[in-house]
């Protein structure tokens, strides 16, 4: 590569610098600022949030970002993925010059200085995908390791607000989803033999709702009794955390919480003021509809208007829920409040919550609120000024609904005399703030027993100019975790653009439970790979939608047995439906797929887990796009709802309704994972797959290793193991283990056996477990294994180190042999021949 630039011409441009490099055919390249590549890959977006059919890319779909999606709430418009390292053009270039730099120092991050300074990478490697990775990890740091646990299946629920003293939080359906309910619910899944690992509580952990809290909400009584009831059972413990959304005023912490006193001390902040006038004025009220929105023509606000007709309403549920069941257009509040002789100077108006939007007036004069923005509800009113002292005062309000219902909502609706405080929040960016947070309100919890945090959000909680707000927020929660506990960090978080493979893993967000939803997932996760983020989680089923066809439901699970992370999720709307995800909501038939497919998940651990490694230490991505395995194969950047699960087995998810399938295998020869069905690569076919079947593919040659079927992933010591050996041909699978859950793998405490498989043209075949390598805390001393060999006909003859096998058993309808090895110490060779 050469490098030209003409001296003391000022900034980079097109004019001053060209970079040109031959690529392996000795053809000639060049670069210049501003070049479009047109053949890159793709890069991911910050998220999948509110994705749907409607705005999903037409064509080629699956290479392109989302259209026109703002997401709702934040009113952030989903931004255009910036372009991947892989390219077809054979170079990637990242402008960095914007972001701060690391003052080493002080070992944090300060703005840059000069502003309009340049700082450009680029990478050129012709073909050579997987040598960009590894010089992209060079540059911006690891893939780490992984807790082993993780790899295995999560459930979330708790997806409802909390907030005390609502009329909401008092229903029958509210209580009754608590602590206990969660418990039946886990303990349902262990009587049902599904495993999983780790259970994530959504938002109504918290108590204080949207206003922000790190109190239990009442529905976790006991929450210590809680975490040990679920650490006995080997369950793990995820809480959902929102440090910020963008574009909101949202409250990280109520003021009304425990941690309060202390984090307002620490930050320098004084308590908030106490009013010395506090009335409530919930009550009564009443209201009156306006179908054709007459009521502003017709002075309806007015101190003199005929309210005869207007009835009697409650503040705190909608209009919907007390008689006026489908009405939909303006409503009418109104409260006649008698104020007493002596007045303090100010007075404010308090509505917690009015749905959607409303004007107000005092006295028949209209007055001005304040503006808030979701999540926060809370407005107030100065009406100090329309006021009269020792005589009845009308306050009336003319109310637009909202989508799920309308009126005065929420409490408090009072009339105090100072305003409401201003709410506590924390940058991030700024080292004192960002201690003040995660020692205050974290560590608490984690030293509870929580095991993983779910970062909802973090767009809102950095101030610096030119941060990656989401990407530092994952770091914050990545590496306090880490120090604090001394464990392996991880944390479920959204795209934080480069750099974000340090801080696994990334979930795409909201997105609508629809057939093409997931069919860009599948492709989406796949381009992960391509910026070097092997860990994406999606809600498994779709987050938007309640009960979903029971084919949809199985297509989502089954894709996400063979992803990354596998986790249940969606906005069900408990607690009045329960979770629409858990798999008695289909009968025996969605108990049998989640059972089939969650145990398969947990098997599969030994292999998933070495590919753990090898991302950390080769920077390869666990789910591979076809291309990175065959980048001068033109086929493999035609299929990119395909992808490699490692190195040994191909998947192509089912993507629609009627179960069919065309799929293109690879060159070589290839073998059904399910069926032992056998194909030739090279060439596309079509099948179809019933519901509960998935279309999985191994290499011929291959070693795959699995655990025995158990309720979680560690249940058992791995002092035994299941090696799937395929077919024909040589293949060789490194097995790497360690403690799963510590750092000692950064200081060389892992193990490593290499298991290799080679035929002979003579029909032999020998299958050889090498001495285990290195040594780590907990590691067994000696193993089993069973061995099944998928095979054309039934062999001959099978013996271990030279002798006869012994009895072992034919499975015909699976063309499979199967022979147990007994247990011996893992530092000595085990051969296995077979004719």
């Amino acid at each position: 590569m050469t490098l030209r630039y003409r001296l003391q011409s000022g900034p980079f441009t097109a004019a001053n610098l060209t970079v040109t490099w031959n690529d392996a055919a000795g053809a000639a390249h060049a670069w210049h600022p501003g070049d479009v590549d047109t053949l890159n890959l793709g890069g991911l977006t910050y998220s999948l949030d509110n994705i749907s059919k409607a705005n999903l890319p037409e064509g080629q779909m699956d290479l392109e970002s989302p259209v026109n999606d703002m997401i709702p709430g934040i009113d952030v418009l989903l931004e255009k993925a910036q372009p991947g390292l892989l390219s077809r053009a054979g170079y990637a270039f990242i402008d960095d010059s914007q972001t701060p730099v690391w003052n080493a120092q002080r070992t944090w991050i300060e703005p840059r200085q000069p502003h309009n300074g340049q700082d450009w990478y680029l990478f050129t490697y012709d073909r050579d995908y997987r040598k960009v990775l590894n010089e992209y990890a060079a540059l911006c740091g690891p893939v780490p390791m992984i807790p082993r646990y993780v790899l295995g299946p999560w459930i979330t629920d708790f997806n409802f607000e909390y907030f005390p003293g609502t009329v909401e939080s008092q229903r029958p359906e509210f209580k009754r989803y608590d602590q206990r309910y969660l418990e039946e619910e886990v303990s349902r899944l262990r009587q049902s033999r599904i495993p999983f690992d780790t259970l994530v509580l959504d938002f109504a952990w918290h108590n204080y709702g949207w206003q922000g809290g790190y109190d239990w909400s009442p529905l976790i009584p006991h929450p210590d009794e809680l975490l040990e009831w679920l650490h006995r059972r080997g369950v793990k413990l995820g809480l959902n955390d929102h440090p910020g959304y963008a574009n909101t005023d949202e409250s990280i912490l109520s003021f009304n919480d425990s941690h309060a006193p202390q984090v307002l001390k620490a930050l320098g902040r004084p308590p908030p003021p106490q009013p010395s006038f506090d009335m409530d004025i919930s009550k009564p009220w009443s209201f009156a509809t306006d179908p054709r929105d007459q009521g502003l023509k017709h002075h309806w606000h007015a101190t003199d208007h005929d309210a005869a007709r207007w009835k009697p309403i409650r503040v705190g549920l909608p209009w919907q829920e007390q008689g006026y069941g489908t009405y939909q257009g303006i409503g009418w509040y109104r409260t006649s409040v008698q104020l007493p002789v002596k007045l303090p100077e100010a007075l404010y108006v308090y509505l917690g919550e009015v749905d959607k939007s409303y004007r107000i007036f005092v006295n028949g004069k209209e007055a001005t609120h304040s503006r808030v923005h979701w999540p926060r509800r809370l407005t107030y009113t100065d009406i100090a000024p329309y006021v009269m002292a020792g005589r009845q005062n009308q306050i009336v309000l003319r109310v637009e609904p909202g989508e799920r219902g309308g009126g005065i909502v929420r409490g408090p609706v009072a009339i105090r005399d100072v305003q409401p405080p201003q709410r506590i929040y924390f940058d991030l960016s700024n080292r004192e703030q960002a201690e003040v947070f995660m020692r205050e309100l974290h560590r608490p919890l984690m030293q509870q027993g929580v095991d993983v945090w779910w970062v909802d959000g973090g767009g809102g909680a950095v101030d610096m100019p030119g941060l990656n707000k989401q990407l530092w927020t994952n770091k914050v929660f990545y590496d306090y975790t880490q120090r604090e506990t001394g464990r392996r960090g991880f944390i479920l978080s959204r795209y934080g653009d480069w750099g974000s493979e340090r801080y696994p893993a990334f979930f795409t967000g909201d997105a609508y439970s629809q057939w093409p939803v997931l069919a860009y997932e599948v492709a989406f996760s796949a381009r992960g790979g391509n910026v070097l983020v092997p860990y994406i989680s999606h809600d498994i089923g779709g987050f938007h939608g309640a009960k979903i066809d029971f084919d949809l439901y199985a297509r989502w699970i089954e894709f996400g047995t063979f992803g990354p992370i596998l986790r249940m999720h969606s906005a069900h709307a408990n607690p009045r439906e329960g979770n629409m995800r858990m798999p008695w909501v289909y009968g025996t038939q969605g108990m049998a797929l989640m059972r089939k497919y969650f145990t398969l998940r947990t098997q599969l651990l030994p292999y998933l887990y070495t590919y753990t490694w090898l991302a950390h230490t080769e920077s390869v991505p666990i789910l591979r796009p076809l291309y990175l395995q065959y980048p001068q194969l033109e086929q493999a950047y035609q299929h990119s709802h395909e992808y490699f699960f490692g190195e040994e087995m191909l998947v192509a998810p089912v993507l629609d309704p009627s179960g069919n399938r065309t799929v293109y295998l690879p060159p070589g020869q290839w073998i059904d994972f399910f069926t032992g069905q056998r194909h030739q690569g090279g060439a596309t076919f079509t099948a179809h797959y019933a519901v509960d079947e998935t279309p999985v593919f191994v290499r011929e040659g291959a070693v795959i290793p699995e655990q025995s079927a158990s309720e979680y992933s560690d249940a058992r010591p791995l002092d035994s193991l299941i090696l799937d050996v395929y077919g024909s041909g040589k293949g060789s699978f490194d097995l790497y283990e360690d403690d799963g859950v510590s750092l000692a793998y950064a200081e060389g405490q892992y193990a490593q056996t290499l298991m290799t498989y080679a035929s002979g043209s003579d029909g032999s075949h020998q299958l050889v477990i090498e001495p285990t390598r290195g040594t780590f805390q907990g590691q067994v001393q000696a193993r089993s294994y069973e061995l099944r060999i998928h095979a054309t006909d039934k062999p001959s003859s099978i013996s271990v180190n030279g002798r006869d096998a012994g009895p072992w058993r034919w499975e015909p309808e699976q063309a499979t042999a199967v022979v147990v090895v007994p247990s011996q110490p893992i530092r000595e060779r085990i051969s296995v021949a077979w004719r």
